[in-house]
């Protein structure tokens, strides 16, 4: 039963008679007078219902996000998103790699690729490694020269030192070397040899090596290139190009290609949307969006649900529109999905489906962001009256702790 009004009583005439019977009792039979007051069960249902409106607005909480989240798959915006995702199936896969994009645009390509870019080596003549060195004794000084840049190096040669003592003081001035390029020491069995190697493929990675006192890089086999520095050729849609990597984004940076090998015919590549995933994810945002129908109409009795009113006028404008892709409201507020439906329209205007789903994900955000910006606490029933503009509510302590205790469902009785 509720309240209309607490009756206050004052103290004298609730203690008062006490005391008065007090001093006219006899020893034999005392009365014991109320002295205190237990606000205990009072203190237990104000910490129940706290603990229950929090729980339920965490639980809101998530309810939100995760929706969110669930929409976030249909953003055109996000480049990682469900509707930007493509699916490639190639001709032959070990020739290359490809991977698209999110500009990526549905369809067949064809690719052929008639050289691999490289990058340039220079490998020396192997030789035992206690082999007599066939340095000349004295200076030595060379040149590393790669495009406009040149670096020289230099170091001294013992007439007493081995094939692999040069090869070693060699590569220790060309590893000072600002240059991009390598140096290694190859041992094939008992035989050493001495490889320089651009780090980048290209032909504009090419180096020179070249003696300017003494002799060797003549003699160590390093001024001639075992593989040459080189672009890639291929053919992309009838198109010739060229490039300096084997890794190349094609149609304005929309497809990805790793190129593996030289092909003799044609790559055929077709790009298309990523259904698997896509139904993966619209089945997420049915079962999202039916798990907050569901937990509003629980909590219907803590939670002012008034404000989530702009969620229906959403759904009432989606009517129709997402029906012929297995879509729909029932009469319940839930959201069907049936998945034959939704696989025969989805291959035949695929197109379609993204831009419903796009506008019913925007505008199911939109609501989302203005919902998860409003103190969550205006969702309970409590704050309507805690609100109010009446200012007898908002202005009178009495009045607000009757209508906070009123909330909670206790009744605080004035007369103990």
């Amino acid at each position: 039963m509720k309240l209309d009004r607490v009756s206050q009583i004052p103290y004298s005439s609730r203690v008062g008679r006490y005391h008065f019977q007090m001093v006219q009792a006899k020893l034999s039979s005392p009365v014991e007078p109320i002295f205190g007051y237990s606000l205990q069960p009072y203190y237990t249902r104000q910490q129940q219902w706290k603990a229950d409106l929090s729980d339920s607005l965490s639980r809101l909480y998530r309810c939100f996000a995760d929706l969110d989240q669930a929409a976030q798959e249909f953003d055109p915006a996000r480049p990682e998103s469900a509707i930007n995702q493509r699916a490639v199936v190639s001709s032959q896969p070990e020739a290359a790699a490809v991977k698209p994009g999110p500009r990526a645009t549905n369809g067949t390509h064809r690719l052929s690729i008639g050289s691999l870019a490289s990058g340039q080596t220079n490998t020396g003549t192997a030789l035992p490694d206690d082999f007599p060195t066939l340095v000349t004794e004295g200076p030595q000084q060379f040149s590393l020269r790669q495009g406009e840049q040149e670096e020289f190096f230099s170091y001294y040669s013992h007439g007493n030192d081995t094939h692999a003592d040069s090869l070693r003081s060699a590569a220790e001035a060309l590893r000072n070397s600002s240059l991009p390029v390598d140096v290694r020491q190859k041992y094939e069995g008992q035989y050493l040899a001495l490889s320089v190697s651009s780090r980048k493929t290209g032909a504009d990675e090419s180096f020179d090596l070249q003696d300017v006192t003494g002799n060797t890089i003549r003699v160590l086999g390093l001024d001639r290139a075992t593989t040459s520095a080189a672009d890639a050729v291929f053919v992309w849609n009838g198109r010739r190009d060229s490039s300096p990597s084997n890794h190349v984004w094609l149609t304005n940076d929309a497809v990805q290609v790793s190129m593996l090998q030289t092909t003799a015919t044609d790559i055929v590549v077709e790009i298309a949307p990523d259904y698997d995933r896509l139904l993966q994810k619209t089945h997420a945002f049915v079962n999202r969006y039916n798990q907050l129908h569901d937990f509003l109409t629980e909590q219907a009795s803590a939670l002012s649900s008034q404000k989530l009113d702009p969620f229906a006028h959403v759904t009432r404008a989606s009517r129709g529109t997402l029906d012929r892709y297995g879509l729909g409201f029932r009469k319940d507020g839930l959201l069907s999905f049936d998945e034959q439906v939704w696989r025969e329209a989805t291959s035949a205007h695929v197109s379609g489906f993204v831009d419903e789903m796009t506008r019913l994900s925007r505008a199911i955000r939109e609501e989302v962001v203005k919902v998860q910006s409003k103190p969550f606490g205006s969702f309970s029933q409590a704050y309507a009256a805690a609100t109010s503009a009446n200012p007898y509510y908002n202005t009178s302590a009495s009045g607000m702790n009757y209508r906070y205790v009123a909330q909670t469902g206790l009744f605080l009785n004035q007369l103990w």
